[in-house]
């Protein structure tokens, strides 16, 4: 048997960093996850978006980690949002009453649309 697979990428939008996940978030994959969301940060972007459109599995450890995450940020001062969840994650969110925690938007425009504004240069945020 071959262990869960998760993979993560990280790009830059003018302020906004996307952190994208693929395949399945569980605790196995904990430490692959962490370590994207740390570099996320370290990039201290405007605005850190979740990108979980391809997550197959979503489990309480994967719900604990943006919780811990969605802190990290605010502590800093980085809004965290999600960006088109996939239905296993709306449902976790949905059932543990936790999708208040986390705007969520259907694309990466409609963030930077929301916090950052037309012009590029933060016209969206006070």
């Amino acid at each position: 048997m071959t262990a869960p697979v998760l993979k993560t990428s990280t790009t830059r939008v003018g302020p906004v960093v996307v952190c994208a996940f693929t395949g399945d978030m569980i605790m196995d994959n904990e430490a692959v996850g962490d370590r994207a969301l740390r570099r996320a940060l370290a990039e201290r972007p405007g605005v850190l978006a979740l990108d979980l459109a391809r997550v197959d599995l979503f489990t309480s450890s994967a719900l604990s980690q943006l919780v811990r995450a969605r802190r990290t940020a605010a502590a800093d001062g980085i809004p965290l949002v999600l960006v088109a969840p996939s239905p296993v994650v709306r449902r976790v969110l949905s059932v543990t009453e936790a999708a208040p925690l986390f705007p969520t938007y259907p694309t990466v425009d409609d963030v930077i649309q929301a916090h950052v504004g037309t012009d590029g240069n933060g016209g969206g945020r006070q």
